[in-house]
């Protein structure tokens, strides 16, 4: 009796060690990329609309 409850723990760890490291990896890239991106982007969309815009308003003064 005493061969199977030690079986049994053995198992257990083995589960929780490949579940473990999966989800605390994905939870922690996520986190970062989406944070450090948005901080890139946001000096980038700005220098694109502003050339936008300038040939948007020089057609209507023209008319």
């Amino acid at each position: 009796m005493a061969s199977q409850p030690e079986i049994q723990p053995d198992p257990g760890p083995d589960t929780i060690d490949p579940g473990a490291p999966p989800e605390t990896p994905p939870v922690i890239p996520p986190a970062e990329d989406p944070v450090r991106q948005p901080d890139e982007v946001n000096p980038v969309p700005p220098d694109v609309v502003a050339p936008n815009q300038q040939p948007a308003e020089m057609p209507p003064p023209q008319q």
